[in-house]
């Protein structure tokens, strides 16, 4: 297993979580996708706005998105001698298992990176980037559609969908796009807190849960995601709205304060490498952490420091935070023969779990992965089970999904006041 440079490890999650401070300094999503209409709206052919509402897709509401355009034909050919332009973040797959892909169908892949989700679709909308291959977020993925940039699927030509992935996600499709028409799932990861099992014993985790977080005996060792959606999620969570959508006001408000106590009475610090890197290096003692992040922790121990200084705590009914990362392939691509034949081959189970197992701690829903094998295999330190994501957990979980850009102006007004109010 090879070991990341720290500059570039976990790069991916860094940028695109600190979608908080973005959504100031950039134009928000909902301003970049306008033209897309919004929630209570459908745009026509000719941009206007129509009347019909436009779902907001949730677990227990799912959605069938319009089929806008015709997938390829499955006989086309795959584009030989083809320069593959993937849009993607920052070190979010291993460049040995492109190599292999390369090398495989005798073409070049060009990667082209964006720091945070608004920046990739702001320059996708704009047309300054016309990749084949495009990664996103499941909140954004209706409006896409919605904006034709995304061309639907062919499902005879991605086999492993229907044979390696966890059935949640091919039948009938996720609920954020039932049927898979345009999207197949890349990695999954839940939400939880992390914490050095030298300093917080298992038992004690247990016991406190979420409130790892809250402890004034760890106070100047607590690492709190920099993420407006991330942080006021598990704020929710904790303080009993479940709901990680909530438009709640009273409640937003209550997990704003929560976290202010965080970083005034407890000394704590938002910061997106808190899990990854601090706490393996021992700056900090207990870190909210997705599951990703403290599974690659492992690699940041210093030299001589036990993998078993490593825990991770996640809700033993599994409803918790949890999401995932899709592949897509836009409209503008060149090369959409050769995108599906890289779609297919990231949902392999050799290629996907050795981009997993050696490069991003970020685990593909493959039905072979089970946490023994994961356990046994290496990938996953023995103290870090709970870190290992199932089927169950995502059909039980709390999904942030998309918000109406009203409930979007809550949150990140209360972010806001985080971010002013940290002392």
């Amino acid at each position: 297993m090879s070991r990341h440079p720290m500059e570039n490890r976990f790069s991916r999650r860094q940028f695109m979580r600190r979608a908080g401070g973005a959504a100031i300094a950039l134009p928000t999503m909902s301003a970049i996708l306008a033209a897309c209409g919004k929630p209570g709206t459908t745009s026509g052919d000719d941009g206007s706005s129509g009347s019909a509402e436009r779902q907001i897709a949730r677990p227990d509401d799912p959605v069938t998105l319009p089929l806008k355009g015709e997938p390829i034909p499955a006989d086309t050919p795959i584009e030989a001698g083809a320069t593959l332009q993937v849009y993607n973040w920052d070190a979010y797959m291993y460049k040995k298992v492109l190599k292999d892909f390369e090398d495989e169908f005798g073409v070049t892949v060009e990667w082209t990176t964006f720091n945070n989700q608004e920046e990739g679709i702001q320059k996708l909308v704009s047309g300054q980037v016309k990749p084949d291959v495009f990664f996103s977020t499941i909140d954004y993925i209706s409006r896409l559609v919605e904006k034709d940039l995304l061309l639907p699927l062919t499902h005879e030509l991605l086999p492993n969908m229907e044979s390696n992935v966890w059935p949640a996600f091919s039948n009938p499709g996720p609920f954020y796009d039932v049927g898979w028409q345009y999207t197949v799932p890349y990695t999954i990861y839940t939400t939880g807190v992390a914490y050095r099992r030298d300093r917080v014993d298992d038992a004690s985790a247990a016991e406190q849960g979420y409130d790892l977080c809250w402890n004034a005996d760890y106070s100047g060792a607590i690492s709190y995601y920099d993420s407006y959606r991330d942080a006021l999620g598990m704020a929710l969570v904790r303080g009993g709205d479940m709901d990680p959508n909530t438009g709640d006001q009273a409640s937003i408000t209550a997990a704003k304060d929560s976290i202010l106590q965080i970083l005034n009475d407890y000394n704590g610090r938002l910061t997106i490498n808190g899990t990854f890197a601090k706490l393996p290096e021992g700056e900090f003692t207990v870190s909210q952490a997705w599951s990703g992040d403290i599974v690659g922790a492992k690699w940041y121990l210093p030299k001589g420091t036990s993998e078993d200084v490593l825990g991770f705590w996640f809700p033993d009914d599994k409803v918790g935070l949890i999401s995932n990362d899709t592949i897509v392939i836009p409209t503008t691509a060149q090369n959409p023969r050769l995108a599906h034949e890289f779609l297919n081959f990231f949902l392999d189970e050799v290629h996907g779990y050795e981009n997993f197992a050696s490069w991003n701690g970020y685990q593909p829903p493959f039905t072979s992965i089970n946490p023994g094998k994961l356990i046994s295999d290496k990938v996953v330190p023995p103290d870090l089970e709970k870190a290992v994501v199932t089927e169950e957990m995502f059909t039980k979980g709390l999904v942030p999904g998309e918000l109406t850009p009203e409930v979007d102006q809550l949150w990140l007004d209360a972010w806001n006041e985080i971010q002013a109010g940290g002392s």
